[in-house]
């Protein structure tokens, strides 16, 4: 810029010079030195610009170039990995998460939170299993069960007194330390209007009951005579105890006997005996176990008849 000064000073100071006819020739303007050297300057500044962007450019491709090598190489290191031809890489690093620490309380709240409907279902379990075992250890198991089979109402609210009355006579047969009687009351009709109702659920009810050795002493009346085949499912008593008056074929009759009042019944009835079941296989048992059965609901039933006919 200096040396610029210097000529532009020169060229001030120097004569004109002449032309062929021998005339001077006019020098340049102070204005139009100025804008020369304003271009000039121009000049310079693009052709800096363009050399700087020329050489970043090269800078530029000469670091995509060195990324690129790079990558192949991690890429030819990382199936190296895979392959099993080395064991560690000095390039490539697997990048672990850092571990969260959590305390105590918030552990705790985040097992529920992710396990909360599979400890709903355990507990639903734990509640029925709890019901289900409280109902067996609390639950006295009967050391016998008489079936009654009568559509009589009255006689259908001693239950209670009859499992009492039958109790003093009963043995501890399931050794638990004390004597429970169970009475199975099953209404039985001969009356057609009252037939919808047994064939809903009692007959059910009946045939288990019949087919299983469970009760073995049954409490009846005339009218389930054709229901349930006396003549063919009950003892015939009448060999056993020939001397009793009370005693007709299979039943021992309770009418003639304090056997109501025993049990707190209040009125009269005219029918109502008291059997036991023959020894016979059946579905839901065998002989044996129906004779197992039998000998020990036998001297039940031999005390009850000889109590209530003295």
């Amino acid at each position: 810029m200096a040396e610029q000064d210097k000529e532009f000073a020169s060229q001030q100071d120097s004569e004109p010079e002449q032309n062929a006819g021998g005339e001077k020739k006019k020098g340049k303007s102070l204005f139009e030195t100025a804008r020369e050297l304003e271009q000039a300057e121009r000049r310079k500044q693009e052709l800096a610009e363009r050399e700087r962007q020329k050489q970043q450019a090269e800078a530029d491709y000469k670091e995509r170039e060195k990324y690129g090598e790079q990558l192949e190489a991690d890429k030819r290191e990382l199936i190296r990995l895979k392959q099993g031809v080395i064991s560690e890489s000095d390039t490539i690093f697997e990048e672990r998460p850092e571990k969260k620490h959590y305390t105590i309380r918030q552990r705790i709240g985040n097992f529920f939170y992710h396990n909360k409907w599979w400890m709903g279902i355990a507990a639903f379990f734990i509640i029925v299993f709890g019901v289900l075992l409280y109902d067996d250890l609390t639950t006295v198991e009967p050391d016998m069960i008489i079936l009654q089979l009568s559509a009589d109402s009255e006689l259908a609210l001693r239950t209670e007194g009859t499992a009492r009355y039958f109790e003093q006579f009963v043995p501890d047969l399931n050794e638990d330390g004390q004597v429970k009687v169970a009475v199975y009351y099953i209404p039985i009709t001969n009356d057609p209007q009252n037939s919808t109702n047994y064939y809903n659920g009692d007959s059910s009810k009946l045939v288990v009951e019949m087919q299983s050795s469970s009760a073995m002493l049954v409490l009846a009346d005339s009218a389930c005579k054709e229901t349930i085949a006396a003549d063919q499912t009950l003892q015939d008593l009448s060999g056993l105890f020939p001397d009793n008056q009370l005693v007709k074929d299979y039943a021992f009759d309770l009418t003639g006997t304090d056997f109501l009042k025993n049990i707190g019944y209040e009125g009269e009835l005219d029918d109502l005996y008291l059997g036991i079941r023959k020894v016979q296989k059946l579905l839901f048992a065998t002989e044996e176990k129906m004779q197992a059965s039998y000998d020990q609901a036998f001297p039940v039933l031999e005390q009850v008849i000889t109590d209530l006919s003295e």
